[in-house]
């Protein structure tokens, strides 16, 4: 069994444990939505997040290479106003797939579209809640 704490150190980016609510769409491959009977936007719960990915709990078991448009909030209630509050549209990349004992599957996805004033808003939320 490899050890887990290895994986963490090779880590480019650090990782956040947060929870939040969010959806995704399967974009690729389009078959797959069918063959799992997704026919709208799918709730998952956000389990970590980093610069470059995060990942999600599902019902659905999503193998490595399925692009995913994520929809999420971002809520930092350590900031005042407006800026509390950043909704993002974010395109990813599954890359991991682990069963869950509750026969749901924890996914982990990288990033590959993002706007510049997401990565700045996801950044900043690391750091200041970390």
């Amino acid at each position: 069994m490899e050890d887990v704490s290895s994986n963490q150190n090779r880590r480019k980016f650090e990782r956040l444990d947060t929870t939040f609510t969010l959806t995704y769409r399967i974009e690729k491959p389009l078959a797959l939505s069918v063959e799992l009977g997704i026919t709208a936007d799918t709730d998952a719960l956000m389990l970590n997040l980093s610069d470059s990915g995060m990942a999600i709990t599902t019902r659905y078991n999503l193998p490595g290479g399925v692009q995913l448009l994520l929809k999420l909030n971002i809520i930092d209630l350590r900031l005042k106003g407006d800026e509390r509050y950043r909704h993002m549209e974010i395109g990813g990349e599954t890359v991991s797939n682990v069963s869950l004992r509750d026969a749901g599957y924890k996914i982990g996805i990288r990033f590959n579209r993002v706007l510049e004033a997401d990565k700045r808003v996801i950044s900043n939320y690391i750091e200041r809640n970390k």
